[in-house]
C-alpha cells in the first residue's frame, strides 16, 4: 500500500477510544447502577416481609400484630432507604390460630436514576411465617 505524502493518521486512535469508550461506558455505567438500585430493594423488600411477618406471628392479637408489622416494615425499609407501602397481611386458617400461617406482601419502589421524571419500578415480596402450634389462642 502506498502512502501519499500529507496524509497521517496519527491520532486518529485516541480520539476512537474516546469516542467509543464514552459511547459504550455511560450506558453500561447506567444500565449496572439500575440494576444495583432494583437489587437493593429486592432486598429491602425480602428483608421488610419476613421481619413482618415475625412480628404478626409473636404478636398477642391480631390488632397488636398488625401494628408490629407496620413498624417492622417501616423500619426495615427506613434503614435501607427505601420507599414501600404498608405491608399486606393475610391470614390462612384463622389468624393466630395454632398452625396456622401468615402470609405478608412488601411493595417496595425503587425509582431509576438520573432519568428525569423518575420513573419508578415496583418490587414485590412475600413472606410466609407459620404460627407456633403450642402457642395459646388469641
Amino acid at each position: 500500500m502506498r502512502r501519499h505524502v500529507g496524509e497521517s493518521d496519527e491520532g486518529t486512535a485516541v480520539i476512537e477510544v474516546l469516542v467509543l469508550g464514552v459511547g459504550l461506558l455511560v450506558p453500561l455505567l447506567y444500565a449496572v447502577v439500575s440494576v444495583m438500585a432494583v437489587q437493593s430493594a429486592s432486598y429491602a423488600a425480602t428483608s421488610a416481609a419476613r421481619e413482618a411477618a415475625r412480628a404478626y406471628v409473636t404478636a398477642a392479637t391480631p390488632a397488636q400484630g398488625a401494628v408490629r408489622a407496620r413498624a417492622a416494615t417501616r423500619l426495615v425499609l427506613a434503614d435501607a432507604g427505601a420507599i414501600g407501602a404498608a405491608p399486606q397481611v393475610v391470614c390462612v386458617g384463622g389468624c393466630l390460630v395454632p398452625g396456622s400461617r401468615v402470609d405478608v406482601t412488601v411493595t417496595v419502589r425503587v425509582a431509576l436514576p438520573l432519568v428525569p421524571g423518575s420513573p419508578t419500578v415496583s418490587v414485590l415480596r412475600e413472606e410466609s411465617m407459620p404460627v407456633d402450634r403450642y402457642r395459646v389462642g388469641p
